[in-house]
């Protein structure tokens, strides 16, 4: 099993940051622009809807309890630490329901996903010098060189906008084993096929884009995302809205990209799980930027009626 794989489900998805690397070529200094800081102050957590908390309790009409958690789908060893409250909630419910199921059948489905089967191989569709730095970076990743032109371009910028995989289980992982080991219900929101459906509907155009930019910016992209481990363990989801929201290269591109990875999906997930939270019992883990603001999950639920509590 390809530990970059549990990667592909981002709390974010792909970041698309306007910075770039010492020494580019040409095609990478269209993507250079001021390096601007976080302003942490942008957005407050009184601000934004639900910016502050990881696990909150929702209730029902009826006086059904579940509890849903932001998660960040990382192998970092501050994240994967469960805190006892979020234990507690686990281990007091029935069914864990996540995102997608990360099983045996979900790794085979997006393994299979990730490869051209005809049409321009990734070395026909980018830049020389693009396509040789991707080369390079991308078999620290796990996938081995010959294989590298085969890959689609939303594939390869899903493996290549993370951090290098190491020997350790993700948080959704560490979730799951605990439920397992209760012998609870694991259930998912979405399939595989239906995750890797909406990358595949990426326009060819746009996937190019982003996988250029990922690649120019590699090394940015990867410190980020330490900022990004800070916001996390702070609880601060109007942060990390805050940081999702910094200057990209084409606002246009990263609006049409948030959209479907993001908000339509938000859609999707809100109809699935009324079902858990009517019945109570359910243990909900998503990715923690699918909790807040007027589109997030949580202002959802409040919309339907449902009483929403902080818990931590």
């Amino acid at each position: 099993m390809h530990t970059f794989f549990f990667y592909l489900l981002l709390i974010i998805s792909i970041p698309i940051f306007a910075f770039a690397e010492a020494g580019n070529s040409d095609i990478c200094a269209k993507y250079i622009s001021d390096d601007i800081e976080l302003n942490k102050d942008a957005e407050s957590s009184a601000s934004i809807p639900y910016g502050s908390g990881l696990l909150w309790k929702v209730e029902s009409k009826e006086g059904k309890t579940s509890h849903l958690f932001g998660t960040m789908h990382s192998q970092d060893r501050l994240v994967t630490l469960i805190p006892p409250q979020v234990r507690l909630a686990l281990v007091q419910s029935q069914t864990l329901v996540m995102e997608v199921v990360l099983d045996e059948e979900a790794n085979q489905i997006f393994s299979e996903s990730m490869y051209i089967s005809d049409g321009k191989k990734l070395n026909d569709l980018l830049d020389a010098d693009i396509y040789q730095r991707l080369q390079t970076r991308i078999i620290d990743y796990g996938i081995d060189e010959n294989n590298v032109p085969q890959l689609k371009p939303w594939a390869a910028f899903s493996i290549l906008g993370k951090p290098r995989p190491v020997r350790a289980p993700t948080l959704d992982m560490v979730l799951m084993q605990m439920a397992a080991s209760t012998n609870k219900l694991i259930v998912g929101l979405e399939s595989m096929r239906e995750l890797v459906a909406t990358l595949e509907s990426i326009s060819m155009d746009d996937q190019i884009e982003i996988l250029n930019d990922t690649v120019c910016n590699h090394d940015e992209i990867i410190g980020k995302t330490r900022d990004l481990v800070q916001l996390y363990m702070a609880r601060d989801l109007a942060g990390m809205v805050a940081f999702n929201e910094q200057p990209h290269h084409d606002e246009t591109i990263f609006n049409r990209f948030m959209q479907k990875i993001l908000y339509d999906r938000n859609s999707r997930m809100i109809d699935r799980m009324e079902k858990y939270v009517q019945g109570g019992g359910a243990f909900i883990a998503v990715g923690a930027s699918h909790l807040p603001d007027e589109k997030g999950l949580l202002k959802l639920l409040e919309n339907k009626g449902y009483k929403i509590n902080k818990v931590y």
